[in-house]
């Protein structure tokens, strides 16, 4: 299982439903069996297989495998063990340690970059540039890359980061905080696709963006941008992040238009939430339980979605959604958005009510991966003093549900689509 802590949340006949139903959402995004089953490769014909793409790898002189993000090392690990050696080289930067060969591992920073994300961005494009047109570029493209692949324009990483964090603080959705990141960045917005030109590039992309708008999953390195500067300082004006950074400007580089530069790029949604929504319905439904898909991309205050969820729970039906809320940051404590939208919804369930609210990558902005709450957990909390809305007020969901004893862990899956959530009611 998925989620370590199983059997102990498990309680109660609703809390175990509630997390066999999560447990089928993480099976359906597992990266590795992703890979086994959507990237087949025949060996007499050199033909590669992706969905209903095929691919002739005898055109290619040299096939080079890359990849960042929280993906990136299982992707790139499971690729290799099916390529063999018609991969020359590559590089990984994850989150997580590896071994590969002539594939080079590096481990990097999140959610804020760092001199050593810079350093192996470097050594990432170096290898890239190499590249002609007779060779092909297979990337892994997967949530977390907007941090971990970062080579910022004209601006230390310092300052990088002190606008990603400004940005998050104050509740920007991903989609703004990404139209930002691709124009303070040598490398994203399809600046990645510009590097490995005139090579052939297949990216695999396992999006954690609402909506699945691939352009935005970790930045849409090797994917035509749409967005302007204009866009991205407007978004720092609304939010007014050089003044709380103390910046006196934020000079923008424009991501490249020409179409020339994607001509020969091939971006595969290669996994997305929808996926762990179709297998949650359908276990939820074998479990007995009408369906509904309150949204498959949520965006939005955490707060303020827990409530919406709430109001549109049904006696005998599991509500289900995927998304990514925001976190207006106003305290101290320790948290993530899914931890705060089960503590905002905690005062407000009915008795028969069981909510999970969870990041699909292992990780709430802590160890937890979210957190478990029904009636009981608030009866518990009152039996220790512990009162819901000050942790909320404090942004401290995570002691809370530390505390209680509510938290759910995962550890780091491997994989990282949006968040999602579960809502029964008996």
């Amino acid at each position: 299982m998925v989620i370590k802590n199983f059997e102990i949340l498990a309680s109660s006949p609703l809390r175990k439903q509630a997390l066999q139903i999560a447990e089928a959402g993480f099976e359906a995004i597992n990266t590795k069996q992703a890979v086994r089953k959507n990237f087949l490769y025949n060996t007499k014909k050199q033909k590669l297989k992706i969905f209903q793409k095929e691919f002739d790898l005898k055109k290619f002189k040299r096939i080079v495998c890359v990849g960042f993000g929280k993906a990136a090392l299982e992707a790139v690990t499971e690729i290799q063990s099916i390529l063999k050696d018609k991969i020359a080289c590559g590089y990984v930067l994850d989150l997580k340690e590896g071994s590969l060969g002539n594939i080079i591992c590096r481990v990097g920073t999140h959610p804020l970059p760092t001199k050593v994300n810079i350093e192996a961005t470097n050594e990432l494009v170096e290898m890239l540039e190499v590249c002609g047109e007779d060779d092909l570029v297979i990337c892994v493209v997967s949530g977390g890359g907007s941090a971990l692949l970062c080579s910022p324009h004209e601006m230390s990483c310092n300052t990088e980061a002190a606008i990603t964090s400004a940005l998050t603080v104050k509740g920007a959705t991903i989609t703004e905080l990404n139209t930002v990141r691709k124009h303070i960045s040598s490398v994203k917005g399809g600046n990645l696709a510009k590097i490995i030109y005139p090579a052939s590039c297949i990216s695999l992309i396992f999006s954690d963006i609402p909506g699945d708008d691939i352009s935005m999953v970790a930045s849409g390195p090797t994917v035509k941008d749409a967005t302007t500067n204009r866009q991205a300082a407007e978004i720092l004006q609304k939010y007014d992040v050089l003044a709380m950074c103390e910046l006196p400007a934020c000079k923008f580089l424009e991501t490249p238009k020409e179409e020339k530069y994607f001509k020969n790029v091939h971006n595969i949604l290669f996994v997305s939430t929808k996926q762990a929504l179709q297998a949650m319905s359908h276990r939820a439904e074998e479990l007995g339980f009408g369906v509904k898909i309150f949204s498959s991309s949520f965006q939005g205050e955490a707060i303020l979605i827990a409530l919406e969820i709430l109001s549109q729970s049904k006696k005998g039906q599991c509500l289900l959604g995927a998304g990514e809320s925001t976190v207006k940051i106003t305290g101290t404590g320790k948290g993530g958005r899914n931890q705060e939208m089960a503590l905002s919804a905690l005062p407000h369930l009915s008795k028969n009510q069981v909510l999970l609210c969870l990041a699909s990558d292992g990780r709430d902005n802590t160890e937890a991966a979210g957190a478990l709450v029904e009636e009981g957990v608030l009866k518990r909390a009152n039996s220790l003093e512990l009162n819901p809305q000050r942790f909320l007020e404090n942004n401290d969901s995570f002691t809370f549900f530390e505390s209680v004893g509510e938290a759910i862990i995962t550890g780091p899956t491997g994989s990282n689509v949006s968040d999602f959530f579960v809502l029964l009611e008996q």
